[in-house]
């Protein structure tokens, strides 16, 4: 099987996450961080320097994402990482929200690909002697697919590690099906390793996309590996309902250990429920319970009930 990445998404792959999915699931052999934004004032906040401490990233490989705009900034970004024992950083081409994309962020960035060249220009030159590679997660442009042509070569200009390719457009969203032709382009057009991603939920999903790029280093799933941490473990949580158990329970004690108050530390679970449930294919009256909750005895009682109505 090929390698399997855990994909950043914003507020669920936190640290906590990926440490408490690295004791419990197996399958996944480089994480990503949520995306760090360094800026003129060259200092991480604390939830971003939390996480890229090597403490909380013990026993797993882990690569810092940073969202960017100017080329200074990120230089000094990689510098700070490697100084921190990191050997890649992920430079995020491919979040869609409005708020990161009016900045001339995330996908926003690809509409400018003369701007985008210059960046990397300036980058890699900056990175040179710093110990640190540079990959990359993208989309296919802004408005329409057929700006990926453009981006892509300016891609192909620079030795990126990896370059991760999400095919869809900014306007997409998440919504409709992956334009798997463009993903078709990349495969055959880009000259650097690539990585798949979008829109990959299920081992079949793996097998077919490993049969149908066979030279790609690795598959980056996201929802998919968020609504079945068991995937490639167990392939079933039927088959180990007590790790599925204590994978939650752990994640239950680790956010009431940071934060306070049932309704703060249920609406971070319940960002993660909102995935498992229609894996889990429990009854609307159980989902319904479960979205209503607001105090924490009641969700430990509606998470003993969930495992136990899988039997």
């Amino acid at each position: 099987m090929k390698s399997i990445y855990l994909a950043p998404m914003e507020g669920v792959t936190t640290h906590i996450y990926r440490r408490i999915f690295n004791k419990y699931y197996k399958g996944v052999s480089k994480f990503f961080t949520p995306f760090l934004s360094p800026n003129q004032t060259k200092s991480f906040q604390m939830k971003e320097l939390e996480e890229i401490d090597a403490e909380k990233n013990a026993g797993m490989v882990t690569v810092p994402q940073l969202l960017c705009a100017n080329a200074e900034h990120f230089v000094w970004a990689c510098r700070e990482v490697a100084e921190r024992g990191y050997h890649e950083v992920n430079f995020n081409l491919g979040c869609p929200s409005n708020t990161v994309v009016t900045k001339k962020k995330g996908s926003g960035f690809l509409y400018y690909p003369d701007e985008l060249d210059a960046f990397f220009e300036a980058v890699f030159e900056g990175v040179k002697d710093l110990g640190v590679e540079v990959s990359v997660k993208t989309r296919l442009g802004k408005h329409d697919p057929k700006e990926f042509m453009r981006i892509l070569e300016v891609y192909n200009r620079y030795p990126i590690k990896e370059l991760t390719v999400h095919p869809r457009i900014q306007k997409d969203f998440y919504k409709g099906d992956i334009r798997k032709e463009w993903l078709d382009y990349a495969y055959e057009n880009s000259k650097n390793p690539l990585c798949i991603n979008g829109d990959i939920c299920l081992t079949e999903d793996v097998e077919r996309n490993s049969e149908i790029y066979p030279n790609a280093v690795a598959l980056m799933m996201g929802r998919g590996l968020i609504a079945r941490p068991y995937l490639f473990t167990d392939g079933d949580v039927l088959k180990d309902k007590e790790t599925f158990k204590a994978f939650n329970n752990e994640l239950l004690e680790a956010y009431c250990e940071r934060m306070s108050g049932d309704f703060s530390i249920l609406c971070k679970l319940k960002e993660l429920w909102y995935y498992m449930l229609p894996a889990l294919d429990v009854s609307p009256d159980m989902e319904k319970r479960l979205k209503k909750t607001s105090k924490i005895a009641e969700y430990k009682i509606l998470l003993n009930e969930i495992i136990a109505c899988k039997e």
